[in-house]
């Protein structure tokens, strides 16, 4: 499995590759069949017009290749640890939605035959 990482306007610090290749090996470590994975992390700056202050959002987006399928999840917030937790958290379901798709075709593929 291939995990390509990449920051816009933040550099990627080893603490967050880490936490990043943990995450997704834990997640991913019952199917065998991902093909590759691509994780974006950016760092969007907002200034409020009213007040004129500055506020970052980290925005974490993830793209899982599966054979036939992309499943992709975006999660935003003031952290950057924080939009990974639910970035893999949006992935978890989707991927748990994907699994019980999978294993209900296969479970009526041998009701037919």
């Amino acid at each position: 499995m291939q995990i390509t990482i990449r920051g816009h306007h933040l550099t990627i610090t080893p603490a967050i590759e880490e936490n990043i290749k943990m995450k997704f090996s834990q997640m991913t470590k019952h199917l065998d069949q991902v093909n590759s994975m691509q994780i974006k992390l950016a760092k969007d700056h907002q200034i409020d017009r009213r007040s004129h202050k500055g506020s970052s959002n980290h925005i974490a987006e993830a793209i899982i290749r599966l054979p036939g399928i992309e499943l992709f999840a975006q999660a935003t917030a003031d952290d950057m640890y924080t939009s990974i937790n639910k970035l893999t958290e949006k992935l978890k379901r989707q991927l748990t939605k994907h699994r019980k798709i999978q294993c209900s075709y296969q479970h009526e593929l041998a009701i037919l035959t």
